[in-house]
């Protein structure tokens, strides 16, 4: 009988995945072995074979040479069937997955990448969504060094972007507290789950863009949910580097080609939190005003531009009535407000 591919508890049944993948392997195994067919397959054929050879990949190691050649000598669609199969086990399979069926499936994703498989990027995006982000085994480390920046927004788990979607599009404000415990127990608990925050924020300030219909409603804002996060940090490079994660569209920021969205929880945040919380805008000014000095000096003239471009649409589009609201707020220090007044027109903040 052919290997299994995940850890079943007893009496439950085994996924509908993983029986189709074994049947197809326990069909086609005579012919998984040398000396191979030279007949071209049928449509069902192919397909099966697809189904029959990965399964052989992640649970015969021992002759997966031979299996991937043989894989390279059938394929004749750029290996789409399989890169499909294979985002399939990530999906669905890899949380339960036994542990040398995951080194497997890396080696395979290796090769896919290698061969510039069709749907090899789909591959790498779950299974950058199913790694843990402070997972830092040797497997991990190799998946973020093959995978692109882009997917940077997509490190967290599907599990706990259903949860922050749930938070966001169903919860009221004055509610949330209880999601946020259970949030903060399920997935920020241990030490060094604390830098997922990081990604978190680019996930609310990225990926999650609500509807006006949300936007007009008492449902959670993102910048409530972001000054909560903010709250669950520890550590002050973990606070800087979430605090990077809010402003960093701001950098460089550009309206012709940017979106609005990726940067207004931060002036939310900041607007909302005068005064009960007083001291997250005024850290939080403080930080923008640094990172525009400090980020890139030889680019500075661009990031300034930048911020300044951010700041101008926010009031224009009516996100906030004006900046008068920070610049004039009794509570933030001179120093603040003028610079963020020399920081909004466009002058350089160092600049006298």
């Amino acid at each position: 009988m052919a290997l299994r591919l995940t850890l079943t508890p007893p009496f439950e049944a085994e996924k509908e995945l993983e029986a189709s993948l074994r049947k197809a392997f326990e069909s086609l195994k005579p012919s998984l072995r040398p000396p191979f067919s030279l007949t071209i397959p049928t449509p069902h054929q192919y397909a099966l074979f697809n189904a029959a050879i990965l399964h052989a990949l992640l649970t015969e190691p021992h002759i997966a040479k031979t299996h991937i050649k043989h894989l390279h000598a059938t394929v004749t669609d750029g290996y789409a069937t399989f890169c499909t199969l294979l985002h399939d086990v990530v999906h669905h399979l890899y949380p339960t997955l036994l542990a040398p069926v995951k080194t497997h499936l890396l080696y395979l994703t290796h090769e896919i990448v290698r061969v510039l498989g069709i749907g090899y990027d789909a591959v790498l995006v779950s299974l950058l969504r199913q790694i843990a982000a402070a997972d830092f085994g040797d497997g991990n480390l190799w998946l973020c060094s093959k995978t692109s920046s882009r997917y940077s927004l997509l490190r967290i788990s599907p599990e706990m972007e259903t949860q922050l979607r749930f938070l966001l599009t169903n919860v009221k404000l004055g509610h949330q507290r209880r999601h946020q415990i259970w949030f903060a127990r399920k997935f920020l608990s241990e030490p060094d789950r604390e830098f997922v925050i990081v990604d978190i924020v680019r996930f609310i300030c990225c990926a999650h863009h609500p509807t006006n219909e949300i936007i007009q409603s008492d449902i959670v804002p993102r910048w409530a949910l972001i000054g909560w996060l903010l709250t669950c940090c520890r550590r002050s490079h973990v606070v800087a580097n979430v605090k990077l994660a809010l402003f960093y569209d701001w950098l460089f920021f550009d309206e012709s080609v940017d979106n609005i969205m990726n940067i207004e929880p931060a002036v939310l945040l900041m607007v909302h939190s005068i005064p009960q919380y007083i001291e997250i805008t005024r850290g939080l000014l403080e930080f923008l005003l640094h990172l525009v000095d400090n980020y890139d000096v030889e680019r500075k003239g661009m990031i300034v531009k930048g911020v300044a471009s951010a700041f101008q649409l926010l009031v224009r589009k009516g996100v906030i009535r004006s900046l008068d609201v920070l610049t004039s707020c009794p509570a933030l220090s001179p120093g603040l407000r003028e610079g963020l007044v020399r920081l909004s027109s466009g002058a350089k903040v160092g600049s006298s």
